[in-house]
Parts: C-alpha cells; sequence; structure tokens
C-alpha cells in the first residue's frame, strides 16, 4: 500500500512497539523485555484480533531487528508465545518526499484454532488500511482521523 508520509515518518513508527499500538487497534499493549543480542529489540505484545462474531485474546513475545537491506523483521519466540511460529516483515520505501510504499509480508502458525485462512486475510487487510490510515493521521496532526486516503500498490 501506499501511504502519504515521508519515509523517515512511517520507518519510525514501525520501529517503535509502542508507537504501533497507537495506529494498531488489534494491538492492546506492549511489553519491553530485554534483548538477548545486540541489534534486537523485544517485547510482548497483546492482541485481540475479532472476525465477525469470533474472537481471540493472545500474547505473544517478539524478537525485532532491522536487516541490512532496511527492512524490519519481527519473529514471534514460540516457547512463550500463542503462536507455534510467526515471521512479519516490512518493506518500507520512499516515493519522492511525501510518499512511501509499505509491504507486509507475514507467515504465522497460531497454536490455536482460527476461522478460514481467507477471513483471516481479509481481516489482516483491513487492519493494515486501518493501520495505514492512522500513520497517515498522525503526521498530519489530525486530532481526529477521519479522512485519509491510501492505494494498493497492486492497483498502480
Amino acid at each position: 500500500m501506499v501511504i502519504d508520509t515521508p519515509e523517515p515518518f512511517a520507518r519510525t513508527i514501525l520501529q517503535d512497539p509502542d508507537r504501533v499500538v497507537r495506529v494498531n487497534d488489534e494491538l492492546v499493549d506492549v511489553q519491553h523485555l530485554p534483548a538477548n543480542e545486540a541489534g534486537v529489540r523485544r517485547f510482548r505484545d497483546h492482541t485481540i484480533a475479532c472476525v465477525w462474531l469470533f474472537c481471540v485474546d493472545y500474547h505473544n513475545t517478539i524478537s525485532m531487528r532491522v536487516l541490512d537491506n532496511g527492512d524490519i523483521r519481527l519473529m514471534v519466540e514460540p516457547e512463550k508465545s500463542k503462536f507455534e511460529y510467526g515471521e512479519f516483515i516490512w518493506k518500507i520505501q520512499g516515493l519522492g518526499a511525501e510518499r512511501t510504499q509499505l509491504t507486509f509480508y507475514a507467515e504465522t502458525n497460531p497454536g490455536f484454532w482460527v476461522p478460514s485462512t481467507g477471513i483471516l486475510r481479509s481481516r489482516m487487510k483491513k487492519g493494515l488500511q486501518r493501520m495505514a490510515i492512522r500513520m497517515e493521521c498522525e503526521y498530519r496532526g489530525d486530532r481526529v482521523c477521519a479522512q485519509a486516503r491510501w492505494v494498493d500498490s497492486r492497483q498502480q
């Protein structure tokens, strides 16, 4: 998706779990944990995700690192999480001074039952769209986040 924020602004938010909580309405809270190696940030997130009437409330422990190419990679630590496996990657590319292309990759294996993968993908896509809109609103300094535009980069 393409958002109307400069690349450094988007990158700053996505590298800061506390700021991600503010723009992602499914994340309830994060607790920062000691790092076990240089260049890695660790935290425990609390998430409540709903699809229709089905909701899951879970915690995952995550290790986050910025890769040499600038991508942000988050890995679930399964022994301390509800997910048996989870890898998430944010690719962030500036498109001029005021626009950024965000590409999100996720591969997960929740350790609990979830509805069909199609429904789960749809919910995740809508959640990411809401997150992008909130990032734009935060960049603009909007007190009320009512109007924002996002573009699915596949439609360009």
